[in-house]
């Protein structure tokens, strides 16, 4: 079969990991010589997108999402960001705006090192994007544009993981990626594949046996509780996607089957990779409700009792809420404040990684939008600094609304305090992204902002199977 169409927005990693293969073949794993020719394409790429044309657009549109973060964060003296706030930046980008968690980049991820076994392409590749990057403006500053970059360099990456899938559902039905399909029907078959492919990877073994295949596409509901829901989305996506493209072209065209062939195959792939996060949170607010109607609506710090956490689990009213305490404590989710009445901590146990949608050995997985920065986004809009005084970001939260905190109100006394508190220790002001305000706003937003993890706890939060593998625990 001939090389597949690859979408144009790849072309920067497509370049980029064709030499990480190279270093991978040598020995040492990525030498000093092979890491040099990354940089040297890094630094090629990047000027080619920082030029003009879709990719400027592209960078654009980014900066402008990216610049009330930014412009907030703390800077060095060039006035640019390091790493850390580099990674902190993308991984609420992913968060917020995609409904991802990034491998690499996140809170827990490690630092890229040369003598590391593990697999570059993967779960290294965005840590490494980011020290690239920072080494080839060593002598500059890491800005808003780099880290522009940095954001459309990891959604290519996962773009490519995902058009890597759509080229294995066409060859596993023999299909052309340079020939267009031959009807709506089979236009339809690549899609359900595709769907299963990806949100099902365990199903990508079948692609060898046509007849099981089929069987399993026919059974997707039984195996996806949310199968249908979710193709009734995509159906949507398709229809979004025409309207743009009859908009945008002679209205009176009959060309209908527009998914017909493999780029405009890719586009609606590249779409549903941007969009189903946002999707797939709709059922995470769903389970917010459920779990903030176990307490009560008196209660109002963000917390459940482990007891009525299980209750319904245990009065087979529904198969959520039955992880194990020892789990829930590796989330930075169990509240064991009062050792007699444990509680779970709503937004932690929302936002770990109990509920994230893993793709087959990729780097990002689907997980609970944190509504947290929203509420950052908020703040860092109006402050545009890193640091603020205390009484001006008191006034700025108490007419700060949420999905459960009505606005405006007046803080308590104990809210106020603390902040203050903070202000003493920092010469009077309140650095936005240190970890006493973020504990300071899961007080304010509890059942929104988590509680950072007790700095003791060393071990990554995980998945639920992840953490059973790890201790040998049946997952029966």
């Amino acid at each position: 079969m001939a090389p597949a169409f690859r979408p144009r927005s790849c072309s920067f990693l497509a370049a980029l990991l064709s030499l990480v293969g190279v270093a991978e073949a040598g020995h040492g794993f990525l030498g000093r010589m092979n890491r040099d020719l990354v940089s040297q394409q890094l630094q090629t790429e990047l000027m080619a997108l920082l030029g003009h044309g879709a990719s400027r657009e592209r960078l654009a549109r980014l900066e402008d999402v990216l610049r009330p973060m930014y412009v907030s964060l703390p800077k060095k003296k060039d006035g640019g960001i390091d790493q850390g706030m580099a990674r902190y930046a993308l991984n609420r980008y992913f968060s917020a705006h995609r409904g991802w968690h990034i491998t690499g980049i996140s809170y827990d991820g490690k630092r890229w090192n040369e003598s590391s076994p593990t697999m570059l392409l993967k779960s290294e590749m965005p840590a490494f994007i980011v020290e690239v990057l920072e080494e080839h403006v060593a002598h500059k500053r890491l800005g808003l544009g780099e880290l522009a970059v940095l954001a459309a360099t990891v959604e290519d990456l996962v773009r490519r993981e995902a058009f890597e899938v759509l080229t294995m559902v066409y060859e596993a039905y023999n299909l052309s990626t340079h020939e267009p399909l031959e009807n709506e029907v089979q236009e339809d078959l690549v899609i359900r594949t595709f769907m299963l492919f990806y949100t099902m990877p365990w199903s990508q073994k079948l692609r060898h046996n046509r007849t099981a295949l089929h069987e399993q596409l026919e059974s997707a509901h039984e195996d996806n509780p949310d199968w249908n829901v979710t193709m009734l989305w995509v159906e949507d996506l398709k229809g979004a996607i025409k309207y743009q493209r009859h908009a945008a072209h002679n209205p009176f065209s009959k060309k209908s089957a527009y998914f017909g062939t493999y780029p405009s195959m890719s586009h609606l792939v590249e779409q549903f990779i941007d969009g189903y996060g946002m999707f797939q949170d709709n059922q995470c607010r769903e389970l917010k409700n459920v779990l903030m109607d176990l307490e009560g609506w008196e209660r109002n710090d963000g917390r459940v009792l482990l007891s009525n956490f299980y209750s319904p689990y245990l009065q087979d009213v529904h198969q959520y809420f039955l992880e194990r305490p020892e789990y829930l404590r590796n989330l930075g989710s169990l509240d064991e404040t009062d050792p007699n009445r444990p509680s779970v901590i709503v937004p932690n146990y929302l936002y770990g990684r109990n509920f994230c949608i893993a793709t087959e050995g990729g780097i990002q997985s689907f997980c609970c939008v944190d509504q947290c920065n929203a509420l950052m986004e908020a703040l860092e809009r109006s402050i545009a600094h890193p640091v603020a005084s205390p009484g001006l970001i008191a006034e700025l939260v108490e007419a700060l609304p949420s999905d459960t905190v009505a606005a405006p109100r007046n803080l308590s006394s104990s809210l106020r305090w603390k902040l203050d508190t903070i202000a003493e220790q920092h010469g009077g002001h309140v650095p936005l992204h240190g970890r006493l305000f973020a504990q300071w706003m899961h007080h304010a937003f509890p059942n929104e902002c988590p509680l950072p993890r007790a700095l003791d706890v060393t071990e990554a939060p995980m998945t639920n199977d992840e953490w059973r593998a790890r201790r040998n625990i049946s997952t029966d």
